[in-house]
């Protein structure tokens, strides 16, 4: 039976719709923290519900009466991926949650081993409001825009398949048509989906930040000439302000960027101020640096995240996102009240390690790129960074055909400019060639570090 056809259940939702949203226009940032304290507070009574926590605080001798609110949050154990991939299946819901009942989900296994997570549908629905909230930010509405999605569906256990395609649309299509929704998968032709949004004509488009560049390149070229979205929101990959650029002048659209994890739900988007707001009210920040302590602000270190509603899993001081950023104390002036992201730095794993200790992390390597292919007129399609030791770094990139520009000249320009940042010692390979994509992914990675993973754990929590 649809859960929505169960009043007290459809009820919860449209409280949660009705009151969830517009919390961010409507609290200031002093009630929004009251907020928090009072979900944290009902969170962790549903976390000691399970085996995975209670046997954590236990251990760490943490009453839970003890911790009234956000500021009391560092009392608490950090939680690994490890501790969720040991715990699964039953040590990380209540023993009397329906597993038969609710979505298995996984991360990509990007990072290393993939975790598995339970969500049940209530959690999906208050998860989902975190995407309404970008949407009414943007002037746009979720049932009468039109809307193309290029993620990660067809494959099973994604949360994309799961809990968006599955779960909430699944759900829902038996009140709303929804079809001003388009769902397209990530691993089908270039072309083929170019195609298909031509067709469709989208006011609004979501994808990969790799999948976003070949499909400027498309636009380039002709393509896609009913394909004119009044905003593009780059999720999943870094994005760099090349590749920003890049696709903006091929669409004449903005680019936006969403950062979004199957852990934490919609954690952060920007608004059409260019700043990053954090969804504080369902997903905590904490910044922290290698020593597990509050960075400063506009500091880089690693992100712990908690989430703030109860269901499925709990995740409380979460460490496996491996993503690094920055916080900002300014207020935006977009009328939104949630707290900033002053930069969104990319992934651990993706770092550039140079002698001395001297790391780069994805969204700033790029930077002495762009430099120099914005003067040949943005004909670097893609580029791609890969490490071959610490004193080794082959830059691939990829040219569009049109307008035709003197290579020789472009790969010195870049190979300078690298040199300059990386210091004698450091080889510098430019080449036009194609990106690498590693098997079983999907998208083409930004970066591909060969040296050992150790070199950047021991400078970065």
């Amino acid at each position: 039976m649809n859960p929505f056809l169960n009043p007290v259940f459809a009820l919860k939702i449209l409280w949660n719709y009705m009151r969830g949203i517009d919390r961010a226009w409507r609290y200031d940032r002093e009630k929004l923290k009251k907020y928090q304290d009072k979900a944290l507070r009902k969170t962790l009574k549903y976390a000691m519900k399970t085996p995975l926590y209670k046997k954590k605080y236990e251990e760490a001798g943490i009453d839970i009466d003890s911790i009234h609110g956000i500021d009391d949050l560092y009392k608490l154990p950090l939680i690994t991926k490890e501790d969720l991939i040991k715990g699964f299946p039953d040590e990380i819901v209540p023993p009397s949650f329906k597993k038969d009942k609710a979505y298995l989900v996984g991360t990509s296994g990007s990072s290393g081993r993939p975790v598995q997570m339970y969500k049940d549908l209530e959690y999906i629905m208050i998860e989902a409001l975190g995407g309404v909230r970008l949407l009414k930010a943007y002037g746009m509405n979720w049932r009468k825009n039109r809307i193309t999605n290029i993620g990660d569906f067809s494959i099973p256990k994604t949360t994309d398949e799961e809990c968006l395609k599955k779960g909430l649309m699944g759900n829902l299509q038996p009140f709303f048509s929804l079809k001003n929704y388009q769902i397209l998968y990530t691993g089908e032709d270039i072309k083929t989906l170019m195609e298909k949004m031509d067709k469709f004509k989208p006011e609004l488009l979501i994808a990969y930040t790799s999948v976003l560049m070949e499909l400027a390149t498309l636009k380039t070229k002709g393509l896609g000439k009913n394909v004119n979205p009044r905003y593009i929101i780059s999720s999943g990959e870094v994005l760099d302000s090349y590749s920003r650029k890049y696709i903006e002048n091929a669409f004449d659209a903005r680019v936006l960027n969403l950062y979004a994890t199957t852990e934490g739900g919609t954690i952060a988007f920007e608004c059409t101020h260019g700043n990053m707001h954090i969804n504080s009210d369902f997903v905590h920040v904490e910044i922290l640096d290698k020593n597990g302590e509050l960075v400063n602000e506009g500091e880089v270190g690693s992100i712990v995240i908690t989430r703030l509603y109860p269901g499925g899993t709990p995740i409380i001081r979460y460490t496996g996102l491996n993503d690094l950023a920055s916080y900002s104390m300014e207020e935006c002036n977009c009328g939104m009240h949630t707290p900033l992201m002053k930069s969104l730095e990319g992934r651990k794993k993706d770092a550039i390690v140079l002698p001395g200790g001297r790391i780069f992390p994805p969204a700033t390597i790029p930077m002495p790129l762009a430099e120099a292919a914005e003067k040949f007129g943005y004909a670097v399609k893609r580029f791609q960074f890969i490490q071959h030791a610490v004193d080794k770094i082959e830059i691939r990139i990829e040219l569009d055909e049109s307008p035709k520009v003197d290579e020789e000249a472009l790969l010195q320009e870049i190979k300078n400019n690298y040199e300059k940042l990386a210091g004698e010692g450091v080889e510098i390979i430019t080449k036009v060639a194609e990106a690498e994509k590693p098997e079983g992914m999907i998208t083409t990675p930004l970066v591909i570090s060969k040296i050992d993973k150790s070199v950047i754990e021991k400078e970065l929590l």
